[in-house]
């Protein structure tokens, strides 16, 4: 592959290996963000090889690549679907410097929308602070708002829900400071699956402002007690009545403990039809306070490595699975202690080095009871004989 004239750039190519760590697509957005708020043009090889099945770039990842192109006017080579390596050059392509970015950005893709959004907002947010992008080229103005609609799935395998972003995401995003003012989403959005059974596209649509100032160092170390507990699912049409009512059953019998110190907890509950047959997702959400934090914990169903098959033609153990596995998985989050959960941790690894000052997110010495919760319901009486297997919580034999 030919190497990019970097002329325009501030340094020499920064060379990245893509097979390390997890070597997924993480690493590739956060490569193509710090570029673009870096200026630093970058090359990076030996992308997802050491996945056998599904090495180089994904269609998905072209398209992020391709939209941040765009925002950042850079020049790329080698975003195609299966590519090794990728080369791109922020704030280098004269053409596309000299244009107004578009305020309004219809993108379809595959995959999960969430990813998407997640993997262009590190740039759009602040590049107008970032003293390394060319003020006089690509820049965004003050008062410059983006409306991002993007027709992928919502409701997705392994990649944060619509519902997590509204309910869990955006709120831990306001309480770092950045707000609705910067980072909203409409209540226009169309339900869409990316899982093994079904994959067709959804719509999120997402207004996005740039930050004007540098965002401050933050910490959020601790959570407080729970104070609300939101259940969001989507199953199918024909057992949605009694998916809710063995919902409500789990969640009273997870709820109804004796501690007298424990706080009364406000129980919000919405179980919509599902578009896809036999598709199923269910979303915890738990917001505490003093300190106030949001964390959540979802699965969807069908999928191999986290269901046995035996439970397929059987709509009862499939709700008892899946909701039994959601509770074990947000009474996991919130043992740890943390004021984030595992997703939006990893989320906010770049928001913490993008800060001005010092940022925290969690504390190795965090751990606490949930007396909230009552550790003799079903879903959790096993889990109080350890030891357990925290990651495969679904798995986990249900008697």
């Amino acid at each position: 592959m030919a190497n990019l004239d970097a002329s325009s750039n501030a340094g020499d190519v920064i060379d990245i290996d893509g097979s390390v760590y997890e070597g997924g697509g993480g690493l590739i957005r956060y490569a193509t963000s710090y570029s673009s708020l870096l200026n630093k043009p970058i090359h990076i090889h030996s992308i997802r090889a050491n996945r056998p099945e599904a090495q180089g770039l994904r269609f998905e990842h072209t398209v992020a690549i391709d939209t941040l192109r765009q925002l950042a006017a850079a020049r790329v080579e080698g975003n195609t679907a299966r590519s090794p390596e990728l080369q791109f050059a922020p704030h280098s392509d004269a053409e596309i410097l000299g244009k107004q970015p578009q305020a309004r950005m219809d993108i379809k893709t595959e995959g999960a929308a969430s990813i998407l959004l997640i993997a262009l907002l590190p740039y759009m947010l602040f590049a107008h602070v970032a003293p390394q992008v060319p003020q006089s080229g690509r820049a965004f103005a003050n008062d410059q708002t983006f409306d991002i609609v993007i027709r992928a799935g919502t409701l997705c395998v392994k990649a944060p829900s619509v519902f997590y972003m509204r309910h869990v995401l955006l709120p831990t995003l306001n309480l770092i400071g950045i707000g609705e003012e910067n980072l909203s989403l409409s209540e226009e959005h169309k339900q869409g699956w990316h899982t093994q059974g079904a994959k067709y596209p959804g719509k999120i649509v997402a207004r996005v402002k740039p930050l004007a100032r540098p965002l401050p160092g933050f910490i959020l170390e601790e959570r407080g007690q729970i104070t609300k507990l939101r259940a969001t699912a989507h199953v199918p049409p024909q057992v949605r009545q009694d998916f809710k009512e063995r919902l409500h059953v789990e969640l009273t019998d997870l709820l109804s403990t004796r501690n007298t110190q424990a706080p009364h907890i406000e129980v919000g509950v919405d179980v919509f039809e599902s578009a896809a047959s036999g598709q199923y997702h269910l979303l915890l959400a738990a917001e505490t306070s003093l300190p106030t934090a949001f964390l959540g914990y979802e699965e969807a169903y069908p999928q191999k490595d986290r269901f046995p098959s035996e439970i397929e033609h059987n709509p009862a153990k499939v709700a008892e699975y899946l909701i039994r596995g959601c509770i074990r998985g947000i009474w996991t989050e919130l043992k740890r202690g943390n004021a984030v959960d595992e997703h939006t941790e990893d989320i906010l690894v770049m928001y913490q080095t993008l800060a001005s000052g010092f940022s925290s997110v969690e504390s190795d010495h965090n751990e606490r009871p949930v007396p909230e919760f009552n550790p003799n319901s079903k879903a959790l009486s096993m889990l109080q004989r350890p030891p357990y297997n925290t990651r495969r919580l679904i798995n986990n034999n249900i008697r």
